[in-house]
């Protein structure tokens, strides 16, 4: 049976459609409905059909244009919101995800982080298009379907990630456990985003890459080496949005199947891809360093050129001092942050590395 989700936006019918038609699939259906003209309507409508939808897509500003009726709704996406996780909380109403879908000037000028916590993704109208409505489409049905996971799981959260939990940090354990009493929305997000969209105990794509120091985008056989990981993958709730790795079963498997006798962050990417090679026969071309590195033990991602980067040649990323002990810390590298390369991403070095940074640029300003 299809997971639908209910789309609420001030524009037209048809032209609201027109923007979430591209993640449809056989399996997620998305009905676009005007706005109420005051919340109390709105939410005794989504009261009413709730038992028809899984989850809920809301506009920021819903305020906009008047309705088919010439009425102008009272609220924004965000009270709307607030009040439906109220009530979830009360029992009032049933658990669903709730994604916003807004332009993302609207999101800076509008949207305090307070907000933000209301919704599992926030969608930027702006920069959608075929690639991200394939990638967004499974999102918004793994977060339908894990917000029933989660529900099913709530007294014990831990059987929601599917993985032996003797590979997990303990303090990530005590976290989630401490959640097990909050609302499934809160628990979501804590997945969400300090799980799956931060690397640490999960890594993505990319990163496992990098750390296997394999140039994926050039390499034949990269697919096949991903089947030989397959034991180390996600498997637990979101895990059809959002694909990840268990980096404690990687480094497993790296001693296991690879038959390795060095740790792999003190390896270099020619020996680590050599050992694949050696182990499985794949054709797999090693990824090459940034211009000013030194190391090809390659261990993060540079932000500035999206490449493979070992942190003892990078800059710490500001904003990153709440971060949990099992998340990873972000780097920028030398190249990158004196040419101040798609900085738009990584805004600024930390405070402790900005002498440093000045440094280097006198140091590089001195050879030419």
């Amino acid at each position: 049976m299809a997971i639908t989700f209910f789309y609420i936006d001030d524009d037209d019918v048809q032209k609201a459609s027109e923007k979430v038609q591209g993640f449809e699939s056989s399996d997620l259906k998305i009905l676009t409905i005007q706005h109420r003209s005051t919340w109390e309507k709105q939410i005794n409508y989504l009261k009413e059909k709730q038992d028809s939808f899984d989850g809920l897509i809301l506009d920021l500003r819903l305020d906009d244009y008047p309705n088919e009726e010439d009425q102008r709704a009272d609220f924004r996406g965000t009270s709307l919101a607030q009040e439906i996780r109220t009530r979830q909380k009360e029992g009032d109403f049933k658990t669903f995800p709730i994604v916003l879908f807004s332009a993302n000037e609207k999101l800076e000028k509008s949207l305090e982080n307070s907000g933000k916590d209301l919704f599992d993704v926030c969608i930027d109208k702006g920069h959608i298009g075929g690639d991200s409505y394939s990638e967004l489409g499974p999102k918004l049905e793994a977060l339908a379907q894990g917000y029933r996971i989660l529900q099913d799981s709530q007294t014990d959260l831990l059987k929601s990630l599917n993985v032996d939990v003797k590979i997990i940090d303990e303090r990530f354990i005590s976290e989630l456990n401490n959640l097990a009493k909050h609302p499934i929305h809160v628990i979501a997000r804590f997945l969400l985003n300090e799980l799956l969209l931060k690397q640490g105990l999960l890594i993505d794509e990319q990163l496992l890459a990098a750390r296997l120091g394999v140039d994926k985008n050039s390499s034949e056989d990269w697919d096949k080496l991903l089947a030989s990981l397959l034991k180390t993958e996600y498997r637990g709730v979101f895990s059809t949005g959002w694909r990840r790795w268990w980096m404690p079963l990687v480094n497993a498997w790296w001693y296991d199947e690879i038959g390795a006798s060095t740790y792999l962050r003190s390896t270099s990417a020619s020996k680590r891809v050599q050992a694949i090679i050696d182990k499985f026969g794949y054709k797999l071309c090693v990824a090459e360093k940034i211009d000013k590195s030194g190391s090809d033990e390659f261990w993060t991602i540079c932000q500035g050129y999206n490449r493979p980067l070992d942190p003892v040649d990078g800059l710490l990323i500001d904003g990153q001092e709440n971060l949990y002990p099992w998340q990873d810390e972000k780097y920028v590298s030398v190249d990158a942050a004196l040419k101040r390369k798609n900085i738009d991403v990584w805004r600024a070095v930390a405070k402790l590395e900005e002498e440093h940074l000045r440094d280097l640029e006198e140091q590089y300003r001195k050879r030419r």
